[in-house]
């Protein structure tokens, strides 16, 4: 348990520090080729939109409760605002935009 809050908390200073343009200890300069031809970073894991519980990358159901698994692919954005939102969320925290039904 300890691992997984460990592995969410590490990915996401790592995605804060990219936003901000902020680089790593022995992080290189990269050309702007460079960073548009690299490929996209994949998460290690995906959470299950219907329990939550945690899921190997390329699953395509879930391990649990067998729910199919969210596509791995851009974070889902508030329509109105274009804040980042979890696929669960049912509003956006930021404006409160409805953003699915139920």
């Amino acid at each position: 348990m300890a691992d997984e809050i460990f592995d969410l908390l590490e990915d996401l200073f790592d995605r804060r520090r990219e936003k901000k343009g902020k680089k790593g200890k022995g992080a290189k300069e990269r050309s702007a080729d460079e960073v548009a031809t690299a490929p996209a970073r994949q998460p290690a894991f995906i959470f299950c939109s219907d329990c939550g519980t945690k899921n190997e990358s390329g699953a395509r159901f879930c391990q649990d409760c067998g729910a199919l698994l969210p596509a791995p692919g851009p974070e889902p954005q508030c329509p109105s605002c274009g804040r980042p939102a979890p696929i669960t969320a049912k509003f956006c925290n930021a404006c409160g935009t409805r953003l699915r039904a139920s």
